[in-house]
């Protein structure tokens, strides 16, 4: 897999598929193997470029505190490794951040946007979810961290249904323990965010995806994000939890695809 340098980092990146260039940007933590059923799904039709956004997966380790601003200068640079001038831009949860920024700082860059899961400030009930997951990350052992984050970001029939799958990640988090620091980084990098001055620059076709049960970041997010962008359209799936792209799979890449055709 190719690596471009920008801002010091070097950062992994790939393009899967041919069409129209499309950047698939999502979660801080977001890996290879979470990201591949919607790389495979868009690449029937686009060039997909998807990365390891700096400090994490298969990137040299950081703090990763950097602001969205930074992270939305970091795609621009992709897109200069790839050679796409312009392209699609799909963001879920911190990428819709990523994407929001990017959008509205670099629109010239942006044909079409989807945001998944957005936020659009600190407001006091995201504030008190991102206290209690850094507490969580500073006191619970392992196991339990990741059984507590499954807790918020999936629904209850899909955690039952793939219950061997999440154990198997709680055990697998004895050997690679969570690290406070850099979670409370990354928490804290979303609630220095403050999207509601950037939306009315937001000129591209937009499209908002959100999940009515989403603890992570709730569903007034997304009505308010699709009301402050003049081209935006919301699409409010009747479940799937905050990781709605993976757990609604068929859904999500249906709206998307229809939506950039």
């Amino acid at each position: 897999m190719p690596k471009a340098t920008i801002g010091g980092a070097q950062i992994y990146y790939e393009v899967t598929g041919k069409g129209a260039p499309l950047v698939l940007t999502l979660g801080q933590g977001s890996t290879p193997q979470a990201r591949a059923e919607l790389v495979d799904g868009l690449a029937r039709n686009h060039a997909v470029l998807a990365y390891d956004q700096r400090g994490t997966g298969r990137n040299e380790p950081s703090a990763q505190a950097e602001s969205m601003e930074e992270l939305a200068r970091d795609i621009v640079g992709l897109m200069d490794a790839a050679g796409f001038p312009t392209a699609h831009v799909v963001g879920h949860s911190t990428g819709a951040g990523k994407a929001t920024a990017l959008a509205a700082h670099h629109p010239e860059r942006v044909t079409r946007l989807v945001l998944g899961a957005p936020w659009t400030h600190a407001g006091p009930d995201l504030r008190v979810l991102q206290a209690m997951r850094m507490a969580a990350a500073r006191t619970l052992p392992a196991d339990h961290y990741a059984r507590y984050n499954a807790l918020l970001l999936y629904p209850p029939e899909y955690r039952r249904e793939h219950f061997k799958r999440f154990d198997k990640m709680a055990q697998d988090a004895l050997a690679s323990p969570q690290d406070p620091l850099t979670i409370s980084a990354r928490l804290n990098a979303i609630l220095a965010f403050d999207a509601r001055p950037l939306y009315p620059r937001i000129r591209c076709p937009t499209l908002v995806l959100a999940a009515r049960d989403d603890l992570v970041m709730p569903l007034w997010f997304a009505q308010d994000a699709a009301s402050a962008i003049a081209a935006a359209r919301l699409v409010a799936l009747d479940g799937g939890g905050h990781m709605f792209p993976e757990t609604r799979a068929d859904e999500f890449l249906a709206e998307v695809l229809a939506f950039l055709r």
